[in-house]
């Protein structure tokens, strides 16, 4: 749904518009809704999360737990790729933007303008008509296109960013006596526990994850 104040667009099921406040009308479906239903069955095909695995008990002693944690570090580097390419994916999330029906508006306005002063200027007074038709059409089928390359897009990223969730997670649950939660197993915290329990910075595993 699109939001009728602000142009922007509004979640299923969203009361208000996020962005501006205004009020979601239930029921009512703008142009790019109508026009993207085929894009809106494709969120239906997203892989389900893949459930994680119970963690093992921590190891009693601190020279134990940094005997797993260099077994687990050398596990975890297998597919430290993987995490590097999802971050990047994290990163790129922010660079999407919703298309502005303002944009169009003006776009439109300014491409029927242009072909007016080439083409309607010769025409009778009676045609200046055409100059508005022409400034709805390039506003509706912009704004349209635009929101279904926009949907497909981003529903696209979010099915790579789950493809890659899911490998990370079914890697995760075949480690060995995984004491370690999932956000715990990136190269850079696993040599920062090891480095700091071998030095006495760092008490022990719990202490570490209460100040973390």
């Amino acid at each position: 749904m699109i939001c009728r104040k602000c142009g922007c667009l509004i979640e299923r099921g969203a009361k208000t518009c996020m962005f501006c406040g205004e009020p979601a009308e239930a029921g009512k479906e703008d142009l790019i809704t109508r026009a993207m239903g085929d894009v809106e069955g494709a969120s239906r095909e997203l892989p389900p999360l893949v459930p994680l695995a119970p963690l093992a008990p921590v190891p009693a002693t601190r020279e134990e737990t940094i005997t797993e944690l260099r077994r687990l570090k050398k596990y975890f580097a297998q597919i430290d790729g993987t995490y590097d390419v999802l971050e990047d994916l994290w990163a790129k999330e922010t660079a999407w933007k919703e298309p502005s029906l303002l944009h169009w508006l003006i776009g439109g306005g300014l491409g029927a303008a242009l072909l007016y002063v080439l083409i309607g200027i010769h025409l009778p007074y009676a045609f200046l008509s055409l100059f508005f038709i022409v400034w709805g059409a390039i506003t509706v089928m912009g704004y349209v296109r635009g929101g279904r390359s926009y949907e497909k897009g981003r529903l696209q990223y979010e099915r790579d960013v789950r493809v890659l969730e899911n490998e990370i997670r079914a890697y995760y649950n075949r480690a060995d006596r995984c004491f370690l939660p999932l956000d715990y197993t990136g190269q850079a915290v696993l040599r920062e526990l090891i480095e700091g329990l071998d030095s006495g910075m760092i008490v022990s595993f719990e202490d570490y994850r209460i100040n973390h």
